[in-house]
This record gives C-alpha cells, structure tokens and sequence, in this order.
C-alpha cells in the first residue's frame, strides 16, 4: 500500500512538472506531451516520470524521449524552485504506451464486432 504522503507528492510531482513542460520549457518536440503518472521510490529519491505525446509513432517516441533527457537537468532545476523536499528525487522518464494501447485494443474489437455482425 503506498502511503498518503507519497501519493501527495506524486500528485504534486505530476502538475508541477506538467507545468514546466507547457511553460518553461522551450523545446517544439514537447509542445504535445502529457505527464500521465508519476511513481515516487520508497525513500523519494527516485521519480519514475511517465509522459505521452498526441503521435504515438516510433520516430516521435524517441525524439521526445530525447527532448526530455535533454532537459532534465532544467525540469529538476525548476522542480526544485517550485517544490521544496528535502531531497529532490531523480528523474527518469519511461514513454507510457497505455493510451495506444486501449485505442489499437478499442479498435480490434470494433473490427470484431463488425465481423460478427455480418
């Protein structure tokens, strides 16, 4: 069971990091990217940050990807003006492919439907 504490902060992680993302950072690869969950460790030293964007391509995957570990040290940099704890956890961020999932799963049961029906 996680904490309330560490659900707070996750929370609190989530937005913030949200934020600076569609306002601080400068980078057009990220203008369509969405913080969906963000997983505190433990001990908060560590923050597993999972992001989506609008083109779920390969291509577009690792330029994000890339975007974001080029601004890291800036995302952490602004974090630690806008949150204060007192050890700033490690970003890491993971591609989150749920969304592309339900939509490609919603779709084969629509094609399935439609088979049935005919």
């Amino acid at each position: 069971m996680i904490p309330e504490r560490i659900r707070r902060l996750e929370e609190l992680l989530k937005q913030e990091i949200a934020v600076i993302l569609h306002q601080e950072v400068k980078d057009p690869r990220l203008n369509f990217v969405s913080v969906m969950h963000v997983r505190l460790s433990g001990d908060v030293r560590n923050a597993d940050i999972y992001v989506t964007a609008h083109d779920d391509s390969e291509e577009h995957i690792k330029e994000v990807m890339s975007a974001l570990n080029s601004a890291k040290r800036f995302i952490r940099h602004s974090l630690s003006q806008r949150v204060v704890l007192r050890f700033l956890p490690a970003l890491k961020f993971h591609y989150d492919k749920t969304i592309a999932e339900a939509t490609r799963i919603e779709s084969l049961l629509h094609q399935i439907h439609e088979e049935m029906d005919n």
